[in-house]
């Protein structure tokens, strides 16, 4: 697990009136990342710099960590003070769940208010109140890890549907080019080989006299992870025996890295 302390006193964050004003036509990404960052974390801080939207926290449990980065060249329009908002992600991912596709997404701040305005066939107005949310400094451990994995999302997806048949948790295992995930129970048992065509890359560093990884994860959290991962796109596995994994993955021009805790094998 992941370990976290509060700092002594966070100082609170004084709003200005209509400190920012945004603008982005796609809202996929920002949509995408708000359902998949809300899956673990209920309440967080958005850091709107002079470089895009940072987001990073743990949860509860501590055993998921999770970074997203939004630059600003993916917005229309992108003219903020550097800033801490802190919202209520739940609340934050039901409001953009209403968006289409055809709409353009619109975003200013008051002292108190986060205001969205999606404008399409109609143009529709949402407020949500900031909260003061305590910044917490969070001490991951330095990993080296021993093996990286890219493959299609899709394959691993079904992979970890296969292993959630019969178990609630997975051991995902590499040696040399070979990358399976095995999961069993007490009505079965399941391991899903993947072919190394299959697999766009497989890079193992373990040396020779330790040729095999292996770890144990939450099918759970794996897949809450990977829900938002497009189909026809790459997932980044890098791993160690016994150690947290870091999944990565794209959301169309933004980025989203989870630290996935392991579980004892």
């Amino acid at each position: 697990m992941y370990s976290k302390r509060l700092n002594n006193i966070y100082a609170p964050v004084i709003y200005n009136v209509r400190q920012m004003a945004i603008e982005l036509k796609n809202t996929v990404p920002w949509k995408k990342a708000i359902d998949s960052i809300s899956s673990f974390i209920s309440e967080g801080n958005f850091h709107f710099s002079d470089s895009g939207i940072f987001f990073k926290a743990i949860d509860q449990s501590q055993v998921v960590f999770v970074e997203f980065e939004l630059p600003k060249s993916v917005f229309d329009k992108y003219s903020i003070e550097p800033t801490l908002v802190g919202v209520d992600l739940v609340e934050l991912g039901r409001i953009m769940n209403r968006a289409t596709p055809e709409d353009r997404l619109s975003m200013d701040l008051t002292e108190s208010e986060l205001f969205l305005v999606f404008d399409g066939e109609t143009t529709r107005h949402f407020s949500l109140p900031l909260i003061d949310i305590n910044e917490e400094e969070i001490n991951i451990p330095e990993t080296k890890f021993d093996a990286k994995i890219e493959l299609n999302s899709r394959i691993l997806k079904e992979a970890i549907k296969d292993a959630a048949l019969f178990g609630s948790s997975a051991v995902f295992k590499i040696k040399n080019s070979s990358f399976s995930i095995e999961s069993q129970g007490s009505s079965g048992t399941v391991k899903a080989t993947l072919k190394p065509a299959k697999v766009t890359s497989i890079k193992n560093t373990e040396k020779p006299e330790k040729p095999e990884i292996i770890s144990k994860y939450s099918l759970n959290f794996l897949q809450n992870i990977v829900k938002e991962a497009d189909l026809d796109k790459k997932i980044l596995l890098e791993m160690k025996t016994d150690s947290p994994m870091r999944i990565s993955y794209s959301l169309g021009p933004s980025n989203i890295q989870f630290r996935l805790a392991h579980m004892i094998l």
